[in-house]
């Protein structure tokens, strides 16, 4: 029997060590989700669905009980992807081969200070690719075309992995490229986040609420990743079961008018993201 959502994002911390100008600004309250309450969102949500990517906004791999947070997925046998800035991946990258991890996403553009980044980010993702997916992402795109940003972390990518001349006109002219096995480098056009946005459309559609939904680290629950500010409140997985939110006029509307190509809440009448699907 399949399962209603295709993933869940859920954030087990909203704090991150770096500042980077293309993130919203976020004003809520920081913490981390304690792994107690990590396995209630698990144990509301696995019926729902077979994945997780621990990401909405901050950095998962600073959780102070990352481990134990990962023990939690592997005992519920369900499959795990993680969005991360790179900067701790070689300090945790222990924890990240013990565990039963589908898919790790690297944010190539953060704007860090770490000496030796690339160097270190690449060196623990060719260990991390004997036993998960590696996406390396590039988000800083006017267009597919590369920026001068872009291009100095193309560049390094084929100085590291010594690319041929077939992979590197790849690298330059297309969106998803297979660097080598396990391992994937994914371009993509800058956005604006919803919530910054003023483009207040209200005919088009989206994947929020159809293909997943996400669970922000104070366990309200929201159409999607970019709702990084629960602006869209559909309840607390922590006081409600997901199945009652989901039976919600509110959740209801979003669907049905997203089906229909109807937008009915002033954040996604913002948001230009829906359009890449």
């Amino acid at each position: 029997m399949s399962k209603k959502f295709s993933k869940i994002y859920v954030e087990i911390t909203n704090i991150c060590n770096l500042n980077c100008s293309f993130c919203s600004k976020s004003f809520l309250p920081k913490k981390e989700m304690s792994p107690s309450e990590f396995k209630i969102v698990l144990d509301k949500i696995k019926n729902y669905t077979e994945s997780i990517y621990l990401h909405v906004k901050g950095e998962p791999l600073l959780h102070s009980k990352f481990d134990e947070i990962l023990s939690i997925c592997d005992e519920e046998k369900i499959k795990v992807s993680i969005t991360t800035n790179g900067t701790l991946l070689e300090k945790r990258k222990d924890i990240l081969l013990k565990h039963h991890i589908k898919q790790i996403n690297v944010s190539l553009h953060s704007e860090n200070k770490m000496p030796n980044y690339f160097e270190s980010v690449f060196n623990t993702c060719d260990e991390l690719s004997k036993k998960m997916t590696v996406i390396y992402r590039i988000w800083t795109l006017s267009n597919l075309a590369l920026d001068k940003k872009s291009t100095i972390i193309v560049d390094k990518i084929k100085k590291h992995y010594k690319l041929d001349n077939i992979i590197v006109n790849k690298l330059l002219s297309e969106k998803n490229i297979k660097i080598k096995d396990n391992i994937y480098l994914d371009k993509d056009y800058e956005f604006v986040w919803p919530s910054e946005g003023k483009s207040r459309e209200i005919v088009g559609t989206c994947l929020g609420t159809r293909s997943h939904i996400a669970i922000l680290v104070s366990g309200q629950v929201v159409p999607c990743c970019l709702d990084s500010e629960g602006i869209i409140n559909l309840g607390n997985i922590f006081e409600e079961d997901l199945e009652d939110i989901l039976n919600k006029k509110l959740f209801s509307e979003i669907r049905e008018g997203f089906q229909n190509n109807k937008i009915i809440c002033d954040l996604c009448k913002n948001c230009n993201y829906r359009k890449r699907f």
